[in-house]
């Protein structure tokens, strides 16, 4: 004989944790200078120089004011920590940044996380190496 009991499982309550902060990838480059730029660094302080003339460009000295972080700067690229709230400022910014002091520059967002784990690497770059190792390519 069966039972028509039901068994009620307790509600479990979850909760959605979010970072309150994205991070981006970004190059830069200066396609004016030709062999001087080759030979150049890009320092810290240069890529801080170079996102916040283009949001005074943009937005202005007081909605270009957008607290930002560059974490690290490898090359011609940087990875940069800012307010999610910030996040969308920052990217039209670099979007539209076309010089910088009397130089032409071209800025570029490559992507845009909210976890700082999948920026030093780039998945699908490291996917195509494998896949085509494995191919004997």
């Amino acid at each position: 004989m069966m039972s028509n009991q039901v068994t009620t499982v307790p509600r479990q309550w979850t909760r959605e944790v979010s970072c309150p902060d994205v991070f981006m990838s970004i190059s830069v480059s200066f396609p004016g200078l030709g062999a001087e730029a080759a030979t150049a660094t890009v320092t810290e302080q240069l890529f801080r120089n170079i996102l916040q003339e283009a949001l005074t460009e943009l937005y202005g000295f007081i909605g270009g004011a957008v607290n930002f972080v560059v974490l690290q700067v490898q090359g011609w690229s940087a990875i940069v920590r800012v307010d999610k709230r910030d996040a969308d400022k920052l990217w039209a910014a670099a979007v539209f940044a076309t010089k910088y002091g009397s130089a032409k520059v071209e800025v570029t967002v490559n992507r845009a996380s909210p976890f700082l784990i999948s920026m030093p690497v780039d998945s699908r770059a490291w996917a195509a190496s494998i896949v085509a190792g494995s191919l004997g390519s």
